[in-house]
């Protein structure tokens, strides 16, 4: 499995100057906080054009023309509208950052596992080395979303009584999906019945090839909006919406005497409660179009090819979510696309720090990004966020032991809170959850059994964390932190470290 390992990004949009992101030789998930300018968008922007910049201005030598699009070299179809920006957008001096007159580049570093050889790949003005077949798959796949394209799957229909996917799945979702029936993705399939020359009235071959073409289209379109609906289906029930999801398909038709097709429609239609909700784009509120779209939108990318390279980029595509619809995401990432590496992208430091929490380290990259404002213009500002706990310890060798405390007793608190939440320990009702303590989660565990009997913990361990909790994981004692002395903290640190890896250890728990 093929996985980035290192970002690095040169005076492209936002960036002004030279930025990296390492993600160690696994090829880590990355979580990025990013303020409003502060260049997170840029960065999607990045990787997204990277994987797409294989896409370039034919001559007209290496395509056939018709009256509305063309097919490429490559067999996919482009309307002549997109063909037309395609130039433009990928083409890297179109996004060199306005204050920079040096030339820049995305350079992404990928590996196959962490002892193979390191590959880096660039995107610029001067190199396009994005060809690799790995890169190629990447793109087709369209693991790319963003909250503008996540809008535009029900308000693009505003003005419509029906929602029609047609377009939307045959030239984009599922535009690389294979047809099980033809062996082709449905792009060619659609684009080939559309702009091949068309068969003479009087040639009844031709006319009986082109109508079982049409009917290859249907079956294995209408099978693969089965699958589809299912997966959704599947997904949005993590939601727990009560909210049922169709993709109506009536076929293509052709029609011999005109030469002519007719009846491309997929209508997305809704139901609630068993009840049909007609124009259900404008009657559900944002948070459930928006849960609608997200589980379109995953079902569709597992239906995608098997690839070396999985990659799944969120940019803000939570926004119309409120924090308690947020929380699904998580358990549908780890549940459906634990063998993807996944870039997170949010706006929201609340958020943010909830992902952190839910994460476990040793898989993710946590950075943030805020901007600098300097006397001709503002530039991004790339901090690396370290766990709580490499926190506390980096605290510790400045000699700065009250912020050492502070970030190991959060990391304490996190990792009891975390593991009585994934386990689902009973844990003491309080109206107000802010009122609990870490007293509230750690006895569920020092007390808890297995399924077999067994406790939890070790009392050798137990009793290292009641020793530490009194004088140093304890938040009375950070005013007078100054009388606890280095080895103290150090061995509190360990303890930390070895709850955090026995509970990790812990595979099922009585509740």
């Amino acid at each position: 499995m093929v996985k980035i390992t290192k970002i690095e990004i040169k005076n492209f949009k936002a960036f002004y100057g030279t930025y990296q992101i390492p993600l160690t030789k696994k090829g880590k998930n990355l979580l990025v906080y990013g303020e409003n300018g502060s260049g997170k968008s840029s960065l999607y922007m990045a990787l997204k054009l990277f994987f797409a910049s294989q896409y370039y201005i034919p001559t007209r030598e290496s395509i056939r023309w018709t009256n509305k699009g063309y097919f490429g070299l490559g067999g996919t179809y482009r309307r002549e509208k997109t063909y037309i920006s395609l130039g433009r957008i990928y083409n890297f001096s179109r996004h060199q950052n306005i204050f920079c007159h040096e030339d820049g580049y995305i350079k992404l570093h990928f590996q196959e596992t962490p002892h193979s050889i390191e590959r880096i790949h660039e995107w610029s003005s001067v190199a396009r080395e994005t060809k690799d077949p790995f890169i190629l798959d990447a793109a087709s796949t369209k693991g790319f979303l963003d909250y503008k394209t996540l809008l535009d799957m029900h308000y693009y229909f505003r003005a419509s009584a029906v929602i029609d996917v047609f377009e939307f799945l045959t030239s984009y979702l599922l535009a690389e999906t294979i047809n099980d029936v033809t062996t082709h993705s449905f792009a060619e399939d659609w684009g080939a019945l559309q702009w091949r020359s068309r068969p003479r009235k009087d040639s009844t071959t031709q006319i009986a090839s082109r109508q079982e073409k049409v009917q290859n289209f249907n079956s294995g379109l209408a099978i693969k909006l089965e699958e589809l609906k299912e997966k959704a289906s599947e997904i949005l029930g993590k939601f727990r919406y009560n909210i049922a999801l169709n993709f109506e398909f009536g076929g293509i038709i052709y029609d011999s005497q005109k030469n002519s097709l007719g009846n491309p429609e997929i209508l997305l239609t809704v139901k609630s409660f068993d009840k049909d909700i007609p124009s259900h784009h404008h009657f559900l509120n944002e948070a459930k179009l928006s849960a609608i779209a997200l589980s379109i939108y995953f079902a569709a990318l597992l239906l995608q090819p098997d690839m070396a390279l999985k990659l799944l980029v969120l940019d803000d595509v939570l926004i119309g979510l409120d924090m308690s619809n947020r929380f699904p995401i998580l358990d549908i990432l780890e549940e459906y696309f634990a063998d993807y590496q996944i870039f997170l992208m949010t706006h929201d430091k609340a958020w943010y720090e909830i992902i952190k929490q839910r994460t476990d380290e040793k898989d993710w990259k946590y950075t943030e990004f805020y901007f600098k404002a300097t006397d001709e213009h503002e530039i991004p500002v790339c901090k690396e966020d370290a766990p709580y706990l490499e926190k506390a310890k980096g605290y510790l060798n400045t000699n700065d032991y009250k912020a050492c405390v502070i970030y190991l007793r959060t990391a304490f608190e996190e990792t009891i809170k975390n593991f009585c939440e994934k386990k689902g320990l009973p844990v003491r009702y309080c109206e107000n959850p802010k009122k609990l303590d870490t007293d509230d989660f750690w006895k569920p565990i020092k007390t808890g059994k297995t399924k077999d009997g067994n406790s939890l913990l070790d009392d050798k361990l137990v009793n290292t964390i009641e020793q530490y909790r009194t004088c140093v994981l304890n938040p009375l004692s950070h005013a007078t932190i100054v009388n606890v002395c280095k080895s103290e903290i150090e061995n509190a640190i360990e303890a930390v470290k070895d709850l955090k890896a026995a509970l990790a250890k812990v595979k099922s728990v009585l509740r």
